[in-house]
């Protein structure tokens, strides 16, 4: 069984060092374990052994990080909800009697609205992984509707208690 090719876009390089894939482009660097050698022939990548479907998503993800990047939008819902940066940190003010305090990864590029903010990077699962942590902070309520959202998400509010 032969193993897939890639075709790498112009400007981007991939190389591999004790098990650690590294894809570097215009809109970043990304990283990631995997055991498999890289047979470069210019702009054609093979991997020997083959990928698993697993990693091979991986790597186009990787690739198409590098090329174009991922944005997450978030939006928070709710009376007195807001987002300010602080010295390389996001303070939420969620409705708690103190701020949320959270650290932004390396590799993460953070635009702030007024009740909306981007989350921009080339690493998907990084990217994916903080915006579900600050979701986690406060889920979409089921009454109100009030949280933190992604853009463009609806949320079905319950009806109330009636009398």
């Amino acid at each position: 069984m032969t193993s897939p090719h890639y075709r790498l876009p112009v400007g981007v390089g991939c190389s591999s060092k004790n098990g650690i894939v590294t894809v570097k482009g215009i809109k970043g660097k990304v990283s990631f374990k995997c055991k498999n050698r890289i047979l470069r022939k210019g702009n054609l990548v093979n991997f020997a052994p083959f990928l698993s479907p697993y990693y091979g998503s991986i790597f186009t993800q990787a690739v198409l990080g590098v090329v174009l990047g991922y944005t997450v939008e978030l939006r928070l819902k709710g009376v007195g909800y807001r987002v300010k940066e602080e010295e390389g940190n996001l303070v939420f003010s969620l409705g708690y009697s103190h701020p949320v305090v959270l650290k932004i990864p390396e590799n993460i590029y953070v635009e702030l609205g007024k009740k909306t903010f981007f989350l921009r990077s080339a690493n998907y699962g990084l990217l994916r992984n903080f915006a579900s942590t600050i979701r986690k902070y406060r889920i979409p309520d089921f009454y109100k509707g009030c949280g933190v959202l992604y853009e463009g998400e609806i949320v079905k509010c319950k009806e109330g208690k009636k009398t």
